[in-house]
């Protein structure tokens, strides 16, 4: 089970669902931090008044998953130790109402198993907090796995140099609109509007290309392009 979302190099990348396993070892990894983290207060508030140190108790033991996931983008200590990270279904990071919706539905749950016998019956194994809040927990991927996907599929080659250093005048509207056309050059039949794009970009970054290969040299400008922005 995957999601897929489009990168800002209009790329598609998929993410895989984290499977139960991942997620039940990143909980009870949480368990042992907050057990930790009681035993810790227990001892501070030996020192102090009991009502202090039961407070003092309460606030990270209560709040812990959402504090994590605010400040750790989506991930909490056992999560982060497992590569799993909360994310919209969409692809987009989740917000602040998100895991303040997931915390919330926590307690339900957690009562009985309830969320774990939902995870097994959702197609992303989604528990209650997750359906409510639309967010899916994924296997995070590195930023050299997310580059290397990315290069796969344009057909980069990281070790051929930029041919046109020019591009990085275009936009991202023109690259869509590049690579729209490129796309559809062929049910469309419409030669003629590749050529005509070609010497308008041509024109445009104030380049010089052969005219009987007006394919590939907007073809390489999106791979500059790409790549050019990888390297940033």
């Amino acid at each position: 089970m995957a999601i897929y979302i489009n990168t800002n190099q209009n790329v598609q990348i998929n993410f895989e669902i984290s499977s139960i396993g991942d997620r039940l070892l990143a909980y009870l990894i949480d368990a042992l931090v907050i057990g930790g983290i009681a035993i810790g207060v227990l001892f501070i508030g030996a020192a102090t008044e009991f009502a202090l140190g039961m407070f003092l108790m309460f606030i990270p033991i209560f709040f812990y998953h959402l504090i994590c996931e605010l400040f750790m983008n989506g991930q909490s200590v056992g999560k982060r130790s497992r590569g799993i990270r909360v994310m919209k279904k969409d692809g987009n990071p989740a917000s602040f109402s998100s895991y303040f919706l997931r915390f919330l539905l926590r307690p339900i749950d957690s009562f009985y198993g309830l969320g774990l016998a939902v995870i097994f019956f959702t197609n992303n194994n989604q528990r209650l907090g997750d359906l409510a809040a639309g967010t899916v927990v994924v296997n995070i991927k590195s930023e050299d796995d997310l580059k290397q996907q990315i290069r796969q599929e344009m057909n980069i080659n990281p070790h051929e140099g930029i041919k046109y250093p020019e591009v990085a005048q275009l936009t991202e509207k023109d690259i869509e609109i590049i690579r729209t056309i490129l796309h559809n050059r062929v049910e469309s039949k419409e030669h003629h509007v590749v050529h005509e794009l070609a010497k308008k970009i041509a024109e445009k970054i104030n380049v010089e290309y052969d005219k009987d290969w007006a394919y590939y040299f907007l073809q390489r400008l999106v791979q500059d392009y790409y790549k050019t922005h990888m390297e940033e």
